[in-house]
């Protein structure tokens, strides 16, 4: 098993620009290819810290085990195209924030960051972490609800959780992180995302 570190950067910085590019080269949706990726099994193993399957698989094996029904169309990839960009700022995301892709799609949807590609292409990267915090003014799991659509009331009937329980952690008032999990499951099932999306507190300070 080959753990996350600095040396396999450039590695996984190529294969997940390449997935993003050529998929929508071949006309995947931008909503669908961040449901494909997020999860996607070496995903899921990257987020356990573990990246041997993106270290020893191509980036065309990768993208042929998640989108099967490709078509034969010349792609011709460019390591430095605008996907590069929203690669290299997901990662740094990912690995500042340690939480799921998922949540990171749900909170900077990947056409939204090639919308901002213009503006913030030529800044430091840790621009984009003020970015990223600005777009969660409550809690992880207020963004998850306005993305999904559904009110707190609507959640508590479909969960089971109790209105006040789901308001207490939607706006900050209770830690997510000391909810039975039981509770946890009944949310993310009703929400239909990985309970790990749940689980992680913002930090209100980036530390330099």
């Amino acid at each position: 098993m080959i753990y996350l570190s600095d040396d396999y950067f450039t590695k996984y910085i190529d294969s997940f620009s390449y997935l993003i590019s050529r998929a929508s080269y071949e006309g995947y949706s931008l909503p669908y290819i961040e449901k494909v990726i997020s999860y996607s099994s070496f995903i899921n193993e990257l987020e356990r810290s573990n990246i041997t399957t993106i270290a020893f698989t191509s980036m065309e094996k990768l993208y042929y085990e998640l989108f099967p029904k490709y078509e034969n169309k010349l792609f011709d990839y460019d390591p430095y195209n605008i996907y590069a960009w929203v690669s290299y700022i997901y990662f740094h995301l990912f690995l500042e924030f340690q939480i799921t892709f998922e949540l990171i799609f749900i909170i900077l949807p990947i056409e939204d960051m090639l919308n901002l590609y213009k503006v913030y292409h030529e800044m430091d990267y840790k621009k984009m972490y003020e970015v990223f915090k600005s777009r969660v003014p409550y809690s992880y799991l207020d963004n998850i609800m306005k993305k999904k659509g559904i009110s707190s009331n609507e959640l508590s009937i479909i969960s089971h959780i109790p209105f006040s329980t789901i308001n207490a952690l939607r706006y900050n008032k209770r830690n997510i992180a000391k909810v039975e999990v039981s509770s946890l499951f009944k949310l993310a099932k009703a929400l239909n995302i990985k309970t790990e999306s749940l689980l992680t507190s913002l930090e209100l300070e980036i530390e330099e």
